[in-house]
């Protein structure tokens, strides 16, 4: 994890420099203190892991109805710690008021499929704070994606999505105080 700390904070440096004027100022301190931390990662992976697809958004998946959901672009698949595309996604995709309201929920959903599907001793207080740690896969991969995407910028869209993604992802990590729980 030291190679991924490294281009982390190298991103992060580039990231809040570029999109400071629509960052504000707890959300710079946020993205870089958490880049700081994503060196440490490797640590909770040692007793329980999962497959990480990485890059788990909702324009990463395909719908058919109600009958299957598949997930596509797997270029940042891993071994790593639970929780991390769960947090991924819901702390970057639903606006910090409605992830406040639903997130335990749906967290506790998340554990439930894990449980029927075979998943064992993993309590659901563990799940969640696997969700917590993983709250830092939002900053690693929206400034990783902004800052060495190849395609040419466009701030009519893809610059406000990573502000977007950015801003939830920060008012996730302040909110469930997940620099903390990692700096421990």
């Amino acid at each position: 994890m030291s190679f991924l700390g490294k281009v982390a904070t190298s991103a992060a440096a580039e990231f809040t420099e570029r999109y400071r004027a629509g960052l504000g100022p707890r959300d710079v301190d946020t993205l870089l203190r958490a880049a700081e931390l994503v060196a440490g990662w490797g640590k909770y992976t040692s007793d329980r892991f999962s497959l990480v697809h990485g890059d788990y958004r909702l324009d990463n998946l395909l719908f058919s109805g109600d009958t299957w959901v598949r997930a596509v672009d797997w270029q940042t698949v891993e071994v790593a710690f639970p929780g991390r595309d769960l947090a991924y996604f819901l702390s970057t995709a639903l606006p910090p008021a409605e992830r406040r309201v639903h997130e335990r929920a749906l967290v506790a959903a998340y554990h439930r499929r894990l449980v029927e599907y075979g998943v064992p001793d993993y309590p659901v207080g563990l799940c969640f704070e696997d969700y917590r740690r993983g709250l830092l896969q939002g900053p690693l991969i929206t400034m990783i994606g902004a800052v060495y995407a190849s395609a040419e910028r466009t701030a009519a869209a893809a610059d406000q999505m990573f502000l977007s993604m950015a801003a939830n992802a920060c008012a996730a990590i302040r909110d469930l105080d997940a620099l903390a729980l990692l700096s421990a």
